[in-house]
C-alpha cells in the first residue's frame, strides 16, 4: 500500500503542462520546456534536440488495449522534440525505479484522456491531445543506475503536423497537370485540425491558382475537399466541404475570380491516396485539388 500511495503521489507531479519550467544552474538553457510533460521529480534539462519535421518510429498493440496482442511499429510525422534528462537521486541517495518511472507515465497519459498505445519494460508510447495539437511519442527510463534504478528521463515527441511546403506548385506546374489529368492536387493549402478557415500559409498557393484561373478565363472548376479517416465520413465530408468553400472564398475576394466559375465539394474520406494506417499516410490524404468541369 505504501508503494502505491507513493507512485499516485508522484503520478500528481506529471500534470501536463506547457508553461515553462524554472531553470536550475544544473540545467541546460539550450533545452526548451517539454510540449507534453512537466518534469519528473528530480529530472534537471540534459541533452535535447529539436527538428521543424521528422519522422518517428513508435510502437502499438496489435489490439488497442490489449498486451497479450503482440505489437507492431509505425511511423509518424510532424514537428520533432528530443530530450535525455538526468534524475538527481533523492534524500536516501536513490534513484526512481525503473518500474516507477514506466508507471507514472502510463498514468500521466490516462489522466490526461490521451491513449496508452503500448508498454515496454523502459518506455510508453501514447498518443494525445493537447487543445488543437495531436503529440505522439515515448517517455521512459533513458539511463539505468544498477539495481532497477532509472538516472535520466527519456522522451521523443512528434506534434503532429503537415510538412510545411516550402515549394510551391507553381502556374507553370498546374497548366501541365491540367493540362495532362485534368487536375492538380495541393499540399500547400493549410488549415488548423478540424477547421475550415483558412491559414495564411496557404496564401502562395492560392496565388498562383488564381494566375490560371485568369489566365484561362473561360475554364469552370471543381475545387475539392478531401479529410483522411479520423473521425465520422459525415463529418469529414461536411469539413472538407466548408474548406473547398473557404478556398473558393479566398479566389473570388482576394484575386478576383467569378464565383459562378468554381464549384465546392467535399469528399471527405472516400477517395484516399494512401493508407489512413499511420500518420504518413494521412497527411497525403488531407489535400484539396481543383478538377476541369
Amino acid at each position: 500500500m505504501k508503494c502505491l500511495n507513493s507512485l499516485m503521489l508522484i503520478s500528481a507531479m506529471l500534470v501536463f503542462t506547457v508553461n515553462a519550467m524554472a531553470q536550475s544552474p544544473k540545467n541546460n538553457p539550450k533545452c526548451e520546456p517539454n510540449p507534453v510533460f512537466n518534469r519528473f521529480a528530480g529530472e534537471m534539462t540534459g541533452n535535447c534536440d529539436r527538428a521543424r519535421f521528422k519522422d518517428l518510429n513508435l510502437w502499438r498493440w496489435k489490439k488497442a488495449n490489449d498486451s497479450k496482442s503482440g505489437s507492431e511499429s509505425f511511423k509518424v510525422e510532424g514537428e520533432y522534440w528530443y530530450y535525455l534528462n538526468p534524475i538527481e537521486k533523492d534524500a536516501k541517495g536513490l534513484h526512481p525505479g525503473i518500474l516507477e518511472v514506466v508507471r507514472n507515465f502510463e498514468n500521466a497519459v490516462r489522466q490526461a484522456k490521451g491513449e496508452v498505445l503500448s508498454v515496454n519494460s523502459k518506455l510508453v508510447y501514447y498518443r494525445l491531445r493537447k487543445g488543437n495539437d495531436e503529440f505522439w511519442g515515448e517517455a521512459g527510463c533513458g539511463m539505468e543506475s544498477g539495481s532497477g534504478g532509472c538516472s535520466g528521463i527519456s522522451h521523443q515527441i512528434i506534434r503532429v503536423a503537415g510538412m510545411e511546403q516550402s515549394v510551391v506548385v507553381s502556374f507553370e506546374q498546374i497548366a501541365k497537370a491540367m493540362g495532362d489529368e485534368g487536375k492538380v492536387v495541393f499540399y500547400g493549402i493549410y488549415f488548423d485540425n478540424d477547421k475550415a478557415a483558412l491559414k495564411s500559409e496557404s496564401a502562395p498557393t492560392l496565388t498562383e491558382m488564381a494566375k490560371w484561373l485568369m489566365t484561362n478565363a473561360s475554364a469552370k472548376v471543381f475545387i475539392v475537399g478531401h479529410t483522411d479517416m479520423q473521425g465520422s465520413v459525415e463529418r469529414n465530408q461536411k469539413l472538407s466541404r466548408d474548406r473547398a468553400a473557404s478556398v473558393i472564398t479566398a479566389l473570388t475576394r482576394d484575386h478576383g475570380i467569378k464565383a459562378d466559375r468554381l464549384t465546392a465539394e467535399g469528399i471527405g474520406p472516400l477517395a484516399p491516396v494512401a493508407s489512413n494506417a499511420d500518420e504518413a499516410g494521412r497527411a497525403k490524404n488531407r489535400r484539396v485539388e481543383m478538377v476541369l468541369r
